[in-house]
């Protein structure tokens, strides 16, 4: 057999967790003997996080347009089995949609097609403990998921916590039944590359924990695939918008051309009215503000912004629960973004 038990790991974590930068540090540090890949899985149809990843000297696949509870179009495997073909990775590290649930992608990596092609090793989750105390995290059915879902689960951004934080996500991981097979702290994305090597549990839990949190859902995730996706031409000069929904989330995505920029005092005042919008999750992407190229990614509780090396085209998406008026929303922000 040409491929032959090459490793993978799914890294999951919720919107914000932080699993861009926990494989950009991943990948900075691959054996010299090694060869890596990475396939990317997002839920908007612009493809961000790909985009953050290059230059990183690994091949990088990107699959926009995930579906949030499973892998349910053939892009998925298409984009596995060319990453498999062209890269002939030891290791590859797949990182589905922030908002999707990774059992099926597990399932799906462990299909008989790829008996002795893959050897899929511990699922990896990133939680950032702050949002315990966010109903809105807590009420999510993918934000359980993921964790029920890891082998390894980890508590990025610990830098970041308040006193008391740490124990608070010790005491939440010992709830697992089975126990998570490493239970850790992570700063700056850094962690322990042997981690990855931990076994891939043979039977995972039916999510039937009695957590401290209420987090009833149905884990059955049995829908209809019809997924929406308009796309609306120019905005602007230049400009391309792009739009899904799905299971009670919208991506609106944009991506323009060199020529696009915003001024600091326009880009400030966008960021401010994100932070109070309605049913607001994340805005993330690379975008020109006053001639410097910036990576922003943005949540309800937590703005990072750095500058970044130059682009082609500026790719930004926000992310609404579309109990919002969606339309509203769109008409906001290209008032604010291109008018």
């Amino acid at each position: 057999m040409q491929y032959q038990n090459i490793k993978v790991n799914v890294v999951t974590g919720f919107l914000g967790a932080g699993k861009t930068t926990l494989i950009k540090q991943m990948l900075q540090h691959v054996p010299s003997d090694q060869t890596w890949a990475v396939l990317v899985n997002e839920f908007g149809e612009i493809g961000i996080d790909g985009e953050l990843l290059q230059g990183q000297g690994v091949t990088i696949k990107q699959v926009p347009g995930g579906c949030l509870c499973c892998v349910s179009s053939a892009a998925f495997s298409v984009g596995l089995n060319e990453l498999i073909k062209t890269a002939k990775p030891d290791r590859i590290i797949i990182e589905p949609t922030g908002i999707g649930h990774p059992h099926q992608i597990v399932a799906q990596l462990n299909a008989p097609h790829y008996k002795g092609v893959l050897d899929v090793c511990g699922t990896v989750c990133l939680m950032d403990v702050r949002n315990l105390s966010d109903p809105r995290y807590l009420g999510h059915p993918a934000f359980f998921d993921q964790i029920d879902d890891a082998d390894v689960l980890i508590a990025s951004k610990s830098d970041l916590y308040e006193e008391g934080l740490e124990q608070r996500f010790l005491d939440f991981a010992k709830q697992f039944d089975p126990a998570k097979a490493i239970v850790a702290m992570s700063e700056h994305g850094q962690i322990d590359r042997q981690w990855l090597d931990v076994p891939r549990r043979q039977s995972q839990s039916t999510n039937d924990h009695d957590h401290d949190h209420d987090h009833d859902h149905d884990h059955d995730h049995d829908h209809d695939h019809s997924h929406t996706v308009s796309i609306t031409s120019q905005p602007a000069p230049g400009v391309m918008c792009y739009q899904k929904r799905e299971q009670g989330m919208t991506s609106i995505g944009w991506v323009a051309d060199a020529s696009y920029q915003l001024s600091g005092e326009r880009f400030e005042q966008l960021l401010s009215w994100l932070n109070t919008a309605n049913g607001f999750w994340r805005f993330k992407g690379v975008i020109r503000v006053d001639d410097q190229c910036l990576h922003l990614n943005m949540t309800a509780s937590e703005l990072l912004r750095e500058p970044c090396e130059e682009f082609v085209s500026s790719r930004f998406e926000c992310i609404f629960s579309t109990q919002a008026n969606i339309n509203q929303m769109m008409e906001a922000l290209h008032r604010r973004l291109f008018i």
